[in-house]
């Protein structure tokens, strides 16, 4: 099955933000589902990073796209800071457990790779994920403590450092 990530850019983030599927599948060249949609709250911190900072404009969300259909979105949440990167994808119900989600974390993988701002990638899951934690050791990532997020609570870090660091 052919993977790939498909760039947002910030008039598709507008148009999932505002709930406009129409706008949002002529931007992005395919049909947007509703799972894909729905998470309004990812669309409007991707447009909030690009506010702040330009730099952004390079590290944030893409569509997931496998044969044709969007399947998840997979990005990162902002530029390096000293050389760290932190990732995050979700991939929708009704194509999880396929491997998906490794293939796109992969993919993202292999971007960091090939950056000489990045030297880590980190990856934060809440502890009860327990598929999340199996792609990003699948992916290669090992423990890396605890991290405290202000909305979700506890979360386990996991880091996958690149071959230059």
């Amino acid at each position: 099955m052919t993977v790939r990530l498909q760039p947002l850019d910030p008039q598709a983030f507008r148009a999932l933000e505002a709930g406009d599927r129409v706008v949002a599948e002529q931007l992005i060249g395919a049909p947007v589902p509703d799972e894909f949609q729905a998470p309004v709250e990812i669309w409007t911190f991707m447009l909030r990073l690009l506010r702040d900072d330009p730099a952004h404009a390079d590290w944030l969300m893409n569509a997931v796209v496998a044969e044709g259909v969007i399947v998840g979105n997979a990005g990162f949440k902002g530029a390096p800071v000293d050389g760290q990167v932190e990732l995050g994808y979700r991939i929708s119900s009704a194509h999880r457990r396929r491997g998906l989600a490794v293939v796109a974390v992969t993919l993202l993988l292999d971007r960091a790779r090939h950056e000489p701002l990045v030297d880590r990638v980190i990856a934060r899951i809440a502890p009860d994920n327990e598929a999340s934690v199996g792609v990003v050791t699948k992916a290669g990532f090992v423990p890396d403590g605890e991290w405290m997020h202000p909305r979700w609570g506890r979360q386990l870090q996991f880091v996958h450092r690149t071959p230059s660091s």
